[in-house]
């Protein structure tokens, strides 16, 4: 029942689509008058005056048509509430689809509303317009219907998730309400139960904000439960929401359901089924579903086809997500992680963004960036900046470069001064940390054991000098050729000798050394 334009020069023009079963259609121009533009101008908080105007559906590629016709008086307050035609047969005569054309001279309707801050169109903090200014909204009982209305408010179809505590940074104007309390039914946040303008005892610490993520194959959700962060495990195929078996079900499943959600931590079957609403009605999608813990979509790991499975809906995955470990506090900003370091102390930085893991750049990273890092997960030891890809290069995008922290930071999205995805990097150049950099190592049977080396790999943390100069080599990379230059003032130097490391302690000469006479 969402309504949105679309193709238009500017946001008062365009196509008329309407959300209905999990994708955007066109309403055919047939009868389409004045008055059915006004309904859809008022809906979407455009003016109180719409004027019919009619496109060719040969300009708009293929989209289905959902109402072959409308009928409104020009009072009503949604287009669900006028006479139409609903079959969707796609039959239109005169293939032209409804359009129109808004006038704001007698003022909206609807309080202004936008979403700030976000990296996407999708996402943000939520702002609303009230007495000529911009104004945050209070995170006091922000929750999924409220969400849920900024959404359809928007023309924003998909999964609504209600985020809180200044998730997507604090904003700069006054806090213009609180205490919103939406049944998700709503039309806009203006209908919904609330404080009165400006009164409030929040700060710009406790800004809301809300995500509607686009509706595709693969999306997930979790339904059930006390929030968007538990519940039974869903995910979205050919315009349907489905459940996923619990056969084979691991952790390492879990954790990749949560990172794909946007949280850090998770865990399987934390709550009791008697918690949950009903069971769910809709097919079972995926069976046998095993990941490896480093995927960062469910729909790469191993799994059955769409569909095939041998289950009932007493055996849906029903799992928690946690965006931290301490009392399940929200994140600061995107999550981050560690990877392929020896330990959980260290490894290469990768940040969530859009769904999806991704590394920073190592253009201008220190020590202070570290130290950002590695406090905001949780490490109180000092900490150490690592570049040209010291852990392995990465595999997803590079989300972040010219990364600038003072080191006092909460988190490392506090320090992101550029836009997401602007970078001039590849992965040799993806930055990495080691947090508590001086603790004590595990005691082994002598320090001369635990130096020694092993054939094939370098040690990684007692190198006390680098060559540089050449070309990047991975971490634990054989062999390494190294050349001996002496300077002079007549040149560059001459080559003295040149070997290849084979190992810590044995060098394979390329070239004798003699002493210069």
């Amino acid at each position: 029942g969402s309504v949105r334009l679309r193709g238009g020069k500017n946001e008062f023009e365009g196509t008329v689509e309407v959300y209905s079963n999990g994708t955007w259609g066109t309403i055919c121009g047939s009868h389409w008058d004045n008055n059915d533009a006004t309904v859809v101008c008022r809906q979407l908080a455009l003016g109180e005056k719409g004027t019919a105007k009619h496109i060719p559906f040969s300009g708009l590629g293929l989209i289905p048509v959902f109402w072959s016709e409308v009928h409104c008086h020009g009072d009503e307050e949604n287009i669900l509430l006028c006479e139409k035609d609903t079959g969707q047969d796609g039959t239109c005569p005169q293939k032209m689809a409804a359009a129109v054309t808004c006038s704001s001279s007698l003022g909206p309707v609807f309080t202004p509303i936008r979403l700030a801050g976000g990296s996407n169109i999708y996402e943000g903090r939520v702002e609303v317009y009230h007495g000529g200014q911009w104004g945050t909204v209070c995170d006091d009982q922000w929750d999924d219907a409220d969400a849920e209305v900024v959404c359809r408010q928007l023309g924003l179809g998909g999964v609504a998730k209600a985020w809180s505590q200044a998730y997507f940074g604090e904003g700069s104007g006054p806090v213009l309400l609180d205490e919103v309390q939406c049944t998700g039914n709503e039309l806009s946040i203006e209908q919904c139960p609330k404080s009165s303008w400006r009164e409030h005892n929040c700060g710009h610490k406790e800004d809301a904000g809300v995500s509607c993520t686009p509706l595709t194959d693969g999306a997930l959700r979790l339904t059930g439960g006390k929030g968007s962060h538990e519940g039974r495990l869903e995910v979205y195929h050919t315009g349907q929401w489905g459940t996923v078996c619990d056969d084979g079900w691991t952790e390492l499943n879990t954790q990749v359901v949560c990172w794909q959600l946007g949280f850090k931590y998770g865990k399987s079957a934390g709550i009791e089924k008697e918690s949950y609403s009903e069971e769910s009605s809709g097919p079972i999608w995926l069976d046998d579903v095993i990941c490896s813990g480093k995927e960062t979509n469910l729909l790469q790991c191993s799994r059955r086809e769409w569909g095939k499975h041998d289950c009932n809906h007493q055996e849906d995955v029903r799992l928690i997500c946690h965006p931290e470990n301490d009392n399940h506090k929200r994140s600061l900003g995107p999550p981050i992680r560690l990877m392929d370091g020896e330990n959980k102390k260290e490894g290469r930085v990768e940040i969530f963004i859009n769904g999806q893991w991704g590394t920073v750049c190592d253009d201008g990273w220190s020590d202070k960036d570290a130290t950002v890092v590695c406090r905001q997960l949780g490490y109180k030891g000092p900490a150490r900046a690592r570049t040209m890809a010291y852990f392995g290069e990465g595999k997803g995008p590079i989300h972040v470069d010219n990364v600038k922290c003072t080191g006092n930071e909460r988190s490392l999205a506090d320090c992101i001064k550029q836009d997401i995805g602007t970078h001039n990097c590849r992965h040799s150049e993806d930055a990495g940390v080691i947090c508590d950099h001086l603790s004590k190592k595990v005691p082994g049977n002598s320090n001369k054991d635990s130096l020694a080396s092993v054939c094939g790999l370098r040690l990684l943390h007692r190198r006390q000098k680098r060559i540089i100069g050449g070309k990047n080599s991975l971490r634990g990379g054989w062999p390494w050729q190294v050349a001996l230059r002496l300077k002079s003032s007549h040149g560059d130097g001459r080559l003295l000798c040149g070997a290849t490391l084979i190992s810590s302690c044995w060098v394979l000469t390329a070239a004798h050394c003699f002493k210069r006479w």
